[in-house]
C-alpha cells in the first residue's frame, strides 16, 4: 500500500507541473528583429501618462518623458518636451474643450532592440467642441518607445470621424 500511495504521489506531482510557457514572436519589426509582446510595465506607463494628461498634470507629464524626448504630433511637426507641453497647455487654454477615452493599449519589443526598448500603441476616441457648437470627433493612434521606465518617443496621427 505504501508502495502505491508513493507512486500515485510521484505520479501527481508529475501531472501538476506546469508547461514552460513558450514566447511566441510573430512578424517583423523594422530593425528586422521579430515582435513579441511587451510588458505590463510599459503599458502601465503609458495608462498613467494618460491619466495625468487628462488632468493636464504638466509636472507628472513631464516625469514621465524623457529628457531627450522626441514627438512626432499629427500635423507633422517635431518637438521637443517643453514645445510638446505647451501646445497641451495651449490647447487646455482654448476655446476647444476636448474629451476621450483610451479605446485599446498594448505593448509590443523586437528582440533585435540592444537598446531594450518597447513600443506601446493606444487608441484613443476624442469629441472635442469650439466655442460650444462645433462638434470634432476623431480616431487617435498614438505609439510610444518606453525605454529604462520613459517614453522616448512619441508619435500620433488622427482620423475624423464622419458626424
Amino acid at each position: 500500500m505504501k508502495k502505491v500511495f508513493i507512486f500515485l504521489s510521484i505520479i501527481a506531482f508529475v501531472g501538476c507541473t506546469a508547461p514552460n510557457a513558450q514566447v511566441s514572436r510573430i512578424g517583423t519589426a523594422g530593425d528586422g528583429g521579430s515582435v513579441g509582446i511587451g510588458s505590463q510595465a510599459s503599458v502601465d506607463i503609458i495608462v498613467a501618462l494618460d491619466e495625468a494628461w487628462k488632468k493636464y498634470d504638466f509636472k507628472a507629464m513631464r516625469s514621465m518623458f524623457a529628457d531627450s524626448a522626441i514627438f512626432y504630433t499629427d500635423n507633422g511637426s517635431i518637438k521637443n518636451i517643453q514645445e510638446f507641453l505647451d501646445d497641451i497647455a495651449k490647447d487646455a487654454s482654448s476655446d476647444t474643450v476636448s474629451t476621450w477615452d483610451m479605446t485599446y493599449v498594448f505593448s509590443v519589443n523586437s528582440d533585435n532592440d540592444t537598446a531594450g526598448g518597447e513600443w506601446v500603441n493606444a487608441g484613443f476616441k476624442v469629441e472635442g467642441s469650439v466655442n460650444d457648437s462645433t462638434i470634432v470627433k476623431n480616431n487617435y493612434i498614438e505609439w510610444y518607445y518606453v525605454i529604462d521606465g520613459k517614453v522616448a518617443e512619441y508619435s500620433s496621427s488622427k482620423r475624423k470621424i464622419k458626424l
